[in-house]
């Protein structure tokens, strides 16, 4: 009995411990509407105290708001759950005689409202219209019961304006879900300038809709009113949405709009005290806002501020010409508020236009090392490779004119040698054409194509190459007993290379070359050495002084060392060492 507890016991553990890294995960997946749900039950559970029985409709908006964050990644299960859920809270509150207060919606709340549009948005975008469209008939229909049968305190907003509210919503996050989709639900279409404005500008064209109904509802002196203030919002809002593009045009047209409505505003008798800022409606004082912002962030400063110069004119204007019962003092407050507003909307133009040009300086300073790493990369492949077999042909065209007259034999071999070498360096040279067009990776050239799995076999055909009647005798001590990454071995072959080619151009009477590379623990050594008796005064086909420059960047692009300078008596030495078992640009190991 005790063996099975201690077995168990571990396993509910684990277990526990899994369902908790769940649940932290799907929190960080979406700690924003997590964020507002706990903001929104926090307000209904105050505003619940304060009613009679109020306390029996808390329960629901938390098993709700669970239900909520749940349905990301069971948007039909959670759905479901969510509409039993509503359904017997209504029934518990309407048993309870519970008064639920409203805003929005009548008679559900606000933690109720925002976890049922968060469902909505969430089975459009995980599922199929064929399983998203029922359980969202389902969730509506539960909510129109849930309206008819909670008892309601008194509220302005009537039950028409709260259907065309819902409706609204409902709309907003269906399209949200399908905005978010993962996969396209139709055919995509060809791209342009306006798609991608738009599906970029879809939080505007959200928020400046919601307020447009807002104004619609919220009470007129007559439907010309109601007439004027839609227009006018609709072509400020519409102003906003294609603000950047042309931020200082459509913040004239915008501020035009406003201006000219008005005396109209003020025809009809639309005072100050029936909006909310000096008469100005809510979409167009959000419209101006963002279209400031716009101007600040994309306009030259000079268009900026003409802009905002113009919009700020405009509100003035309508707050002058519609007063309310306290002229002197509605319009100082209005004043205030509306300075207020300006300086948040340009401070954040401000801002987003100084994280612009950062991350402008970011990228084009991510491309100047990239494009200086490429030329660089090319200039390495430019001078190891077709210098390599450039110098071949210039030393044994010098050996054929010193041997032609004597041994003509010896001049023929030399011309064939001197033809392959050639062939070999326009092919060299083709290869790195093709990389820098893009059609082959840059540094694809021959060195790197014969590197294989077996470092001292490329050694070794690299040094027999090397080594030709009029050239230097090579001579390779290969001892290499541990794995070589490619990288590594590809800068192995491209190091000895170089440095033969130093040899035969620099090294004067010198009859023999010694390459070492060894491998000891987590370190390759290469080490090239010639016999030469001096420098010469004029190296064959002169000195670019990019030889040593090239090997050098090769080392320390893998973290290794070079060293390269007389030898010990005699002749040049050129010695590198090279970690086995650290990637590019780490830091250089401790020596073994």
């Amino acid at each position: 009995m005790s063996d099975t507890a201690e077995i168990t016991a571990p396993t509910s553990l684990s277990e526990r411990a899994r369902w908790w890294r769940r649940a932290g995960s799907l929190l960080s997946e979406q700690w924003m509407f997590a964020l507002l749900l706990g903001v929104a039950l926090a307000f209904d559970g105050l505003m619940l105290t304060d009613l009679p029985h109020g306390v029996f409709a808390f329960p629901g908006a938390v098993l709700l708001a669970v239900l909520a964050l749940l349905g990301r990644r069971h948007p039909v299960r959670a759905g479901l759950a969510a509409a039993v859920v509503l359904a017997g809270s209504a029934v518990l509150t309407k048993w309870a005689h519970t008064r639920v207060y409203s805003v929005g919606l009548v008679a559900v709340l606000p933690t109720e409202n925002l976890a049922g549009l968060l469902l909505v948005a969430y089975l459009f975008r995980a599922r199929s219209p064929r399983r998203a469209v029922p359980v969202t008939a389902l969730l509506v229909a539960v909510c129109l019961g849930t309206m008819a049968i909670r008892s309601t305190i008194s509220t302005s907003v009537s039950e028409e304006t709260s259907l065309g509210f819902g409706f609204l919503q409902l709309v907003l996050a269906i399209g949200s879900g399908l905005y978010m989709r993962q996969g396209p639900v139709l055919a995509p279409a060809p791209d342009s300038p306006l798609r991608a404005l738009v599906r970029r500008q879809w939080p505007v064209i959200a928020a400046q809709s919601m307020l447009l109904f807002l104004d619609a509802v919220s009470g007129r002196p007559n439907v010309a009113a109601v007439g004027i203030v839609l227009l006018c919002g609709l072509v400020m809002s519409t102003m906003a949405v294609f603000a950047p593009r042309r931020p200082v045009e459509t913040s004239m047209l915008a501020a035009l709009a406003l201006a000219l409505a008005a005396p109209v505003m003020r025809l009809l008798g639309f005072g100050a005290s029936a909006a909310l800022l000096g008469g100005i409606p809510a979409s167009c004082i959000t419209a101006a806002m963002v279209l400031v912002a716009y101007a600040s962030r994309f306009a030259p400063p000079r268009g900026a501020g003409a802009a905002v110069g113009a919009l700020g004119a405009a509100a003035v204007f309508v707050m002058v010409l519609t007063p309310g019962h306290s002229p002197a003092k509605q319009l100082a407050e209005s004043l205030f508020v509306g300075a207020l507003l300006l300086v948040i909307s340009v401070g954040t133009g401000v801002y987003f236009r100084a994280r612009d040009r950062e991350r402008a300086r970011t990228v084009q300073v991510a491309v100047d090392q990239a494009q200086q790493a490429e030329r660089m990369a090319l200039a390495r492949e430019l001078h190891d490779v077709v210098a390599h077999h450039v110098t071949g042909i210039v030393v044994q065209a010098q050996a054929a004119q010193l041997v032609a007259e004597r041994n003509p034999q010896a001049a023929s071999d030399s011309l064939a040698r001197i033809a392959d070498s050639g062939t070999e360096a326009l092919t060299a040279m083709r290869r790195l054409v093709a990389s820098m067009r893009g059609s082959e990776p840059a540094g694809a050239s021959e060195a790197t194509e014969q590197a294989t799995t077996d470092l001292t076999s490329d050694l070794r055909a690299l040094v027999d190459a090397a080594g030709h009647d009029d050239r230097p005798r090579v001579e390779l001590d290969a001892a290499i007993d541990h794995p070589v990454p490619p990288e590594v071995a590809r800068s192995v072959l491209r190091l000895v290379q170089e440095s033969l080619t130093n040899a035969e151009k620099h090294a004067l009477d010198a009859t023999r070359i010694q390459v070492d590379v060894r491998s000891a623990d987590s370190w390759l050594r290469i080490s090239v050495s010639d016999d030469g008796t001096g420098v010469r005064a004029q190296p064959v086909g002169g000195s670019g002084g990019y030889g040593l420059v090239g090997m050098r960047e090769r080392v320390e692009l893998l973290g290794g060392r070079l060293h390269a300078g007389p030898g010990e008596h005699i002749g040049w030495r050129v010695e590198a060492e090279l970690p086995l078992d650290r990637p590019s640009g780490a830091d250089t190991p401790d020596r073994p």
